[in-house]
């Protein structure tokens, strides 16, 4: 798998910015950052619109989102982003206000504080038009314009406002029924398609409008506003669903000044054929989808024999997908939505970070990362005898005290590497072991038609210490809390491992889990020889 670094490294800023969705910032409403954060880019696209006030609005879009970012995460490390430094200057102005661009955010976010109070206070004590001509009245004195010059930008934020309010359709009582007394609204999902969308762009460079992007993705729940956000089991066809949405579309934009060119972005989203429509479409479905593993990482699905009530189960494929072994909810969220980024060569990132997102823990990424890979019948069979057969010659090896075998992954082998490392005696002969270790490798590589690629190398075991002082002793030491032990003739390397493994992990380490699992296989069919 290709860029493993860029994937754990957005992955670990997506889970970040997620938590902004839980941390509540308006206790009487239950209202978020995100929530807030999503109120305050709709006003600066609105009043965009309207004034042309700022002379780049994604930039608007990146302060809001990261100056919120670096007030819960005060200590993150924005220098291991490859766009960390631009990040962090943008960062400084939002908080100093000392540039335009810091002004307007700091008025944005001022703007959503002053408008929820209002809409919450007084929307169900006066008149929609009294409730619009205040709304107008306070845009008005923060834009130096005159009220009725705000009354599309409030109406605009208004009907937008309500997403607030709407939970996302996927995690209610009728779906998956999610286990939390509070679940994400589709504000919420916005921000995290936003906070997706910025970080993918530092890490994957793309040479695409990315500022057009983020343009799309502030607005491309706008239909919702008015029909709600229908799902795929709705019994809705997706031809109904456009409709319908497009309709909502043109209701939703009013008579803003930019309504063409805004509802341009949104028929270029549905169509997904310009790179940045693709993207933002890529990063709207699998925003779904990462929400979904979070869920599952925090313990808030159901079980898949607790879903009695929920109509995605009504679904013959998602019938099937349980029949053929999806043992959690996550299971059907990865094999329903797997094909829609599997063979994009233009953005291959997507369908990895799906990948990875099954095979691990969302919220444990900064030490070890794994990738699942399915071996056929026939692979493992080859894998497992090879090595099994191999290393049992290696046992009656007087020199050899051990051997253990790890299962990584970098960017040379797409299905990753099957490292058995040999451990010898300190009186060993380096030059024996040299041309053994070419021997074994040059054998198995002449009949290994699997992809998966087969490396026996050598080392002492004496170098073996918990007492390692310098980053490549540690690097090797620690690799053995994440390794399989084939055998250990004198028990000292299974100790260091056991020790090993009461430490946090200091290096991060790309592995692998085949299925079914190559290493549990040849430790079985060597059990006799322990």
């Amino acid at each position: 798998m290709e860029k493993l670094d860029e994937i754990r490294k957005s992955l670990n800023f997506y889970v970040c910015s997620n938590e902004l969705k839980n941390e509540i910032i308006d206790e009487p409403n239950n209202y978020s950052v995100a929530d807030h954060l999503f109120g305050s880019m709709i006003l600066a696209t609105a009043i965009d619109s309207e004034f042309k006030e700022a002379n780049n609005l994604s930039k608007i879009y990146r302060m809001l989102l990261l100056s919120e970012f670096s007030i819960s995460y005060p200590n993150y490390d924005f220098e291991n982003l490859k766009l960390g430094k631009q990040y962090a200057k943008e960062i400084l102005e939002a908080r100093d206000m000392n540039t335009e661009s810091g002004k307007l955010a700091f008025k944005y976010k001022m703007l959503d504080y002053f408008l929820t109070k209002l809409i919450k206070e007084k929307e169900n004590n006066i008149s929609q038009s009294e409730l619009i001509k205040e709304g107008s009245t306070i845009i008005s004195s923060l834009c130096s314009k005159q009220p009725f010059e705000c009354e599309e930008i409030f109406r605009f934020y208004y009907l937008n406002f309500r997403l607030k309010n709407k939970v996302r359709t996927g995690w209610d009582s009728k779906h998956w029924n999610i286990k939390s007394d509070r679940i994400e609204t589709i504000s919420e999902h916005v921000v995290g398609t936003i906070s997706l969308a910025m970080v993918l762009n530092s890490e994957f460079e793309y040479n695409f409008d990315t500022d057009r992007e983020l343009k799309m993705l502030v607005i491309h729940e706008t239909g919702e506003t008015l029909i709600g956000d229908i799902t795929p089991f709705d019994g809705i066809t997706p031809e109904k669903k456009k409709e319908i949405e497009h309709q909502a579309m043109r209701d939703a934009l009013g008579n803003l000044k930019d309504k063409d060119s805004l509802l341009n972005l949104l028929f270029e989203f549905d169509e997904q054929k310009t790179p940045e429509a693709k993207c933002s479409h890529y990063c709207d479905k699998i925003e779904a989808d990462l929400q979904a593993k979070i869920y599952q990482n925090k313990g808030m699905h159901h079980s898949l024999d607790d879903q009695k009530n929920n109509v995605v189960f009504n679904s013959s494929r998602v019938q099937q997908m349980v029949k053929d072994g999806a043992k959690d909810a996550f299971d059907i969220w990865y094999e329903w939505d797997k094909t829609i980024y599997a063979g994009d060569n233009q953005f291959p990132e997507f369908a990895n970070i799906l990948k990875i997102a099954r095979a691990n823990n969302l919220l444990y990424l900064d030490k070890v990362v794994r990738e699942r890979i399915n071996l056929t019948d026939e692979e493992h069979s080859f894998l497992s005898q090879e090595l099994t057969d191999t290393i049992k010659g290696l046992y009656k090896d007087d020199n050899i005290d051990s051997v253990y075998l790890t299962n990584y992954q970098d960017s040379k082998h797409s299905k990753g590497t099957l490292n058995i490392v040999v451990l010898l005696e300190s009186g060993a002969d380096y030059y024996t072991y040299d041309r053994l270790m070419e021997k074994l490798n040059s054998k198995i590589a002449e009949g290994n038609k699997t992809g998966v690629n087969v490396a026996f190398d050598y080392d002492y075991e004496n170098r073996y210490s918990t007492t390692a002082m310098n980053p490549s002793e540690v690097l090797r030491v620690e690799q053995l809390a994440e390794s399989k032990i084939l055998f250990d003739k004198t028990g000292n390397v299974s100790r260091v491992k056991e020790k090993m493994k009461k430490y946090g992990h200091l290096y991060g380490f790309y592995l692998v889990d085949y299925v079914p699992p190559v290493d549990e296989a040849v430790s079985l069919k060597l059990t006799k020889i322990k």
